[in-house]
């Protein structure tokens, strides 16, 4: 695990931001962490597919001015073939990026103040695009977990049933990992076996615990 610096906050301390590469654990990380470091969670793709349902916020938008060939017969979204198509075309992904991001972080927003003023564990937001979207400012610590492109690759192909190309495509799409440790405040090298990640996460939860602590 690697410490790093971190800008101001708009968040309370105890909230940390959680992000990484596709295919790189980052749900495995959160989870273990909420179900053995007791830490409450959050995530942003369970807020984008609940503003994708059917008249859904997101989904309205979207609905505006995306090709009728995105929604089935019912208006539901074909999210993997939206995704797909995102992963080729950069215009594409930023417009749907612009719809969608500020609506989730005011739902996140919403999720952070319902939370009880003393609490003494922290609160986890996993955010796969928090510094692709600028969030890192919202967090006083942020976790990037890591794993090397080969690893990242075979667990994509294994989870999504994609296509060597496919996969590879999704993995240049996204912002380099050296830039994203420059942001971080700790790093988690999720590459090897589980236990070796434990290990790091074990320490982590502690270093979260200290930081609510003193907050």
């Amino acid at each position: 695990m690697v410490m790093m610096s971190a800008p101001e906050s708009a968040f309370p301390p105890g909230v940390v931001g959680l992000t990484g590469g596709i295919a790189s654990g980052k749900s495995s990380v959160c989870r273990w962490l909420m179900e053995h470091g007791g830490l409450a969670g959050l995530s942003a793709d369970e807020l984008v597919a609940e503003l994708l349902e059917v008249g859904g916020e997101g989904w309205r938008l979207l609905r505006t001015w995306l090709d009728s060939g995105f929604f089935s017969s019912n208006g539901r979204l074909d999210k993997p073939m939206l995704r797909r198509e995102i992963f080729s075309d950069t215009r594409l992904k930023r417009r749907v990026e612009s719809c969608l991001h500020p609506l989730v972080l005011t739902a996140i927003s919403e999720r952070v103040a319902a939370r009880p003023a003393f609490n003494p564990r922290p609160m986890l937001i996993e955010v796969p695009l928090l510094f692709e979207a600028g969030w890192q400012v919202f967090f006083n610590k942020v976790v990037l977990v890591s794993a090397a492109d080969d690893v990242c690759l075979s667990r994509l192909r294994a989870r999504d049933g994609v296509t060597e190309d496919e996969a590879r495509l999704a993995l240049k799409a996204q912002m380099p990992l050296e830039r994203k440790r420059q942001w971080a405040d700790y790093v988690i090298d999720n590459s090897a076996k589980w236990p070796e990640t434990v290990i790091q996460l074990e320490k982590l939860q502690k270093e979260l615990d200290t930081i609510v602590a003193m907050s």
